[in-house]
């Protein structure tokens, strides 16, 4: 196993799906390039660029300071021709990794310059992976596969995720599938707000941050973007986008793009294939009155995860060669083999911002809908002798079964099938100094849960694997045999107040306000033996003030505290019962407490001709910390959930980024964090001593080096990031060690030939060619930390019991992996 953190040097191999070397056809075709004239920017243009105010700035007389911008200003746009059809200008501080702020609150925005130069395939997760303070660690360089993001060392369930104004995390488990919701060439930019989310985020597990997400708009002119790409474990995607323009002088424009991607899993045998929609209609009368129509809808089939989470000790053992079965042999009937041990899922997210203004009043609304099936699969042995919830069930015959035999081969499945829709509502009114609010969001969630089990085929693959009622394993009596199965309704209604003022010609803005915020489940548990019917409401009541000053042109400070709250996941709730015993494997508890966090920052920003930077302090208490974690009953991996008590943390971050430096955009980012429990923590009838350990998933430093060069002609981006040791239990006996990644991209922009390349407005649409490289070095490490525990030693507990340890599972690291990609605009 490659060393925790170090790098071992490699030849710069670059292997793709047929293993040939990829590097010296780059070379020649750099060669070639060169001697074409770089057309994107006018040299008039990129000299001016450094020596003048960034474009859409307000330059003040003389001897005064400029006011404040306000904070909708913040989306800046860069006047001037663009470098491609994919929004890259070559301008964008750092790369397109920092961006000036004015918000009370520590932000950082990824723009477009850094999302074109990496791999399509990756998702919106990984491409905020640079900002200070957020650990991403993605098992999939393809994309599509889970990954894991923290920032400050507080995990995605508790994190608000928000597409263009609508929830994305489940209400039920605050699970995502980011990759599933928009394809990143039709990402317009990315927000990171670590700390906490705001008064109208449409979330009630923002305890711990934001996270947002656009999309771009619709060209005003027709035209288009293409892409295809090969590379490492038969990767293929094709991407095509039409722009129509506007519709007449109607002020409607649109887009359309559809894509498809395969590829084999990252590690070990199986397949990966999705399909993707997205839609966009925007219809504008004015900058200050719009309708968008925003959609998405797609449909996959990827692997399942069992082989990518593993123990210390498998992964000593084993190493990346712990991994599912490529040949399924019907003598063993091996479970894991790999058509037994995958996903199917098919979703949509349909939703229409919609912002108006008349003289003083401006109102925003935004309605929205989601629906997601997603049916995963996993290979297990079953008894034909069982307990359907607490009433045994004898004889039943397993689809596929040898006459006469008492057990079998099957597969589980569990199905999720999710409907959710709501809106959100909000007005402001502008009485000159001071801009009070109103908001208002209604959600409403309907999810259904089953685990059942299908027959297999004499070549391994499952008689189902969507999950259907017809193939799917019934008891004597005709009634289909699960171990899962209820449904839950959540609604949530919050409402929010506050006032923006103004002061000293705009360089003096405060914020503050309240939310109030009322849940209600209804959950239904079909199973005998388990309580039929269980309801829950929960209330959050989350205060929150901020304010910035604008020092002089160039300098801000800002300061700002913020409550947060998570509502307890169904996970908490929801009990489950040993098929094997007909006895309680987790007893659920309706009295759960909501996690509860106040934080406090304050920061300093720099905003000048060649340098953009942020410095942050920031302070967290959090009450009833909740730990999100996995288990398994048999074969299954189950939610399961610790309770964390007390916890402060306290830190700094920081970022920098240049403009244009003769060509070079460089980006930095650091943070320190201290974390600690705050109490002993219970296990069973006793108490481990936790009070004073380090906080789990809390590395104490993490920092990132971004690169970025594009002279227009050719570009190339290189991304370093490490973080130190996270520890994985409670009691601290076990850690994720630190580790160090490198990322890498190198492209060119080639000859403009008839219809490909050719001008539009101030857009030069020339084709290009792009080759990405996930883990440079190839390390071999683990990436993330997928289920943490108490303890994982034996240990005695303060009243002296011995309190057994369990083993924390990890994701690993992927392996080198290429991606060349070419794309046109037309």
């Amino acid at each position: 196993m490659a060393s925790r953190g170090k790098l071992r040097e490699l030849p710069l191999r670059l292997s793709l799906a047929g293993g040939s070397a990829f590097l010296p056809a780059m070379l020649l075709l750099s060669a070639a390039v060169a001697r074409q004239p770089a057309q994107a920017v006018p040299a008039k243009g990129r000299a001016a660029a450094s020596h003048r105010p960034r474009a859409g700035a307000t330059v003040p007389p003389a001897g005064r300071r400029r006011a404040a911008l306000p904070p909708q200003a913040e989306a800046i746009t860069v006047q001037g021709a663009t470098l491609g059809a994919d929004g890259v200008n070559g301008r964008a501080p750092g790369g397109g990794l920092i961006r000036p702020q004015t918000a009370p609150k520590a932000r950082s925005t990824i723009s477009q310059d850094y999302i074109a130069k990496q791999a399509p395939a990756q998702n919106a997760y990984n491409l905020v992976k640079m900002a200070p303070g957020v650990v991403v660690a993605n098992t999939d360089p393809a994309g599509h596969e889970k990954s894991a993001l923290s920032m400050r060392g507080l995990t995605q369930d508790e994190i608000a995720n928000v597409y263009e104004g609508m929830p994305l995390s489940s209400v039920g488990g605050y699970n995502l599938d980011l990759a599933w919701v928009i394809d990143t060439e039709n990402i317009g930019s990315i927000s990171v707000q670590p700390g906490s989310a705001g008064l109208d985020s449409p979330a009630i597990n923002g305890s711990g941050g934001l996270f947002s997400l656009s999309m771009r708009d619709p060209s005003r002119t027709f035209g288009g973007l293409a892409d295809v790409g090969a590379g490492s474990r038969d990767y293929t995607r094709q991407f095509f986008r039409v722009d129509t323009g506007e519709w007449g002088h109607s002020g409607i424009r649109s887009f359309i793009s559809v894509s498809n991607q395969h590829d084999s899993f990252y590690r070990g045998p199986g397949q990966e294939s999705f399909q993707h929609v997205d839609f966009k209609v925007l219809k504008e009368w004015d900058e200050n009155n719009r309708i968008a129509l925003i959609g998405g809808f797609m449909r996959g089939l990827a692997g399942n995860e069992p082989y990518w989470n593993t123990t210390m000790a498998n992964w000593r053992r084993y190493g990346w060669s712990n991994q599912l079965a490529r040949y399924y042999d019907p003598g063993t009937q091996n479970t894991d083999y790999w058509k037994l041990n995958w996903l199917h899922s098919r979703t949509y997210n349909i939703v229409a911002p919609m912002h108006f203004k008349a003289g003083r009043v401006s109102f925003d609304f935004t309605p929205y809908t989601a629906y997601n099936d997603k049916v995963y699969g996993s290979g297990t042995d079953l008894n034909n002798d069982l307990y359907y919830g607490n009433q045994f069930v004898t004889g039943m015959v397993i689809p596929g079964q040898h006459p006469g035999t008492t057990s079998g081969i099957a597969e589980s499945y569990s199905s999720l099938n999710e409907m959710r829709g709501g809106f959100s509502a909000r007005t402001v009114v502008d009485l000159g100094a001071n801009k009070p609010f109103i908001g208002y969001w209604y959600d409403y969630d309907n999810a259904t849960d089953l685990t059942g089990f299908t027959g297999v085929y004499q070549d391994g693959s499952p008689y189902t694997p969507w999950g259907y009622l017809s193939k799917t394993l019934r008891m004597p009596d005709g009634r289909p045999y699960y171990t899962t199965d209820y449904s839950d309704i959540t609604q949530t209604n919050a409402l929010y107040a506050g006032d923006t003022l103004s002061l000293l010609q705009g360089r003096f803005v405060a914020e503050g306000g309240m939310r109030v915020t009322m849940i209600n489940r209804d959950a239904t548990q079909r199973l005998p033996g388990l309580p039929y019917k269980y309801g829950l409401n929960e209330l959050q009541l989350l205060p929150q003030l901020g304010a910035h000053y604008q020092i002089d042109r160039n300098w801000q400070v800002f300061a700002g505290v913020a409550t947060g709250a998570k509502a307890p996941p169904d996970s908490y709730l929801i009990s489950t019962l040993n098929p094997n015993t007909g006895q309680y494997a987790y007893r659920g508890n309706a009295a759960v407490k909501q996690e509860y966090s106040i934080s406090e920052e304050a920061g300093l920003r720099y905003d000048g001709t060649l340098l953009v930077g942020s410095l942050t302090y920031f302070h967290y208490n959090f009450t009833n910390r909740q730990i999100s974690t996995y288990g398994y009953l048999g074969n299954e991996q189950i939610a399961e959930n610790l309770n964390g008590g007390g916890q402060t943390s306290d830190g700094f971050d920081a970022e920098i980024g240049t403009r244009p430096i003769h060509h070079f955009r460089p980006y930095v980012s650091a943070q320190y964090l201290h974390s600690t429990i705050d109490n002993n923590i219970r296990a069973g009838d006793d108490y481990l001593p936790t009070k004073g350990k380090t906080a789990i998933n809390s590395p104490e430093w993490t920092t990132s080096l971004g690169i970025d060069w594009d002279n227009g002609t050719f570009f190339w981006n290189y991304g370093l990031i490490y973080f130190s040791k996270q520890y994985s239990t409670f009691m601290n006996d076990e850690a994720l060690p630190s580790l160090v990644t490198m990322n890498l991209t190198v492209g060119a922009r080639l000859p403009k030939t008839g219809w490909l390349g050719r001008r539009t407005s101030s857009v030069f649409k020339s084709p290009e060619i792009m080759l990405w490289i996930n883990n440079l070095a190839d390390t071999k490490a683990y990436s993330a930390i997928n289920s943490p525990r108490l303890n994982a030693r034996t240990t005695r507990g303060i009243f002296g019991t011995q309190i057994a340890g369990q083993a924390p599972t990890y994701n690993t690291l992927s392996h080198f992996y290429a991606i060349v990609t070419f794309r046109t605009g037309f």
